[in-house]
């Protein structure tokens, strides 16, 4: 329990980023996914539309979500006590690892 205390007490100066590497991340991994549905969402329209369309996703729609949910998540992780906290912030990125090598296997 002192170890999951103390590893706690490392790893909270750093929940903003931490939030921003998982929120980050999660956009990455199902980027493709999210894309790939509006593109048979939109293929139908003219390309001058389509255009603007993923221009706005790409800038507007991913940067909101990020601007949005980092914080939301940031307040989430902060209130955890320390063993939920560490267990919350490494089993997160242990998912992601693993969703990440599914959805973008070579």
């Amino acid at each position: 329990m002192a170890l999951l205390i103390s590893l706690s007490g490392w790893l909270r100066p750093y929940n903003d980023e931490i939030a921003l590497a998982i929120i980050a991340t999660l956009l990455v991994v199902f980027g493709d996914s999210i894309n790939r549905t509006v593109r048979k969402l939109v293929r139908q329209y003219w390309v001058g539309f389509r255009v603007l369309i993923f221009v706005a996703l790409c800038t507007f729609g991913y940067g909101t979500l990020t601007v949005w949910l980092v914080p939301l998540l940031a307040r989430v992780l902060i209130g955890l006590s320390a063993p939920v906290y560490v267990a919350s912030v490494v089993g997160s990125f242990l998912v992601l690892g693993i969703l990440a090598e599914r959805y973008h296997k070579g």
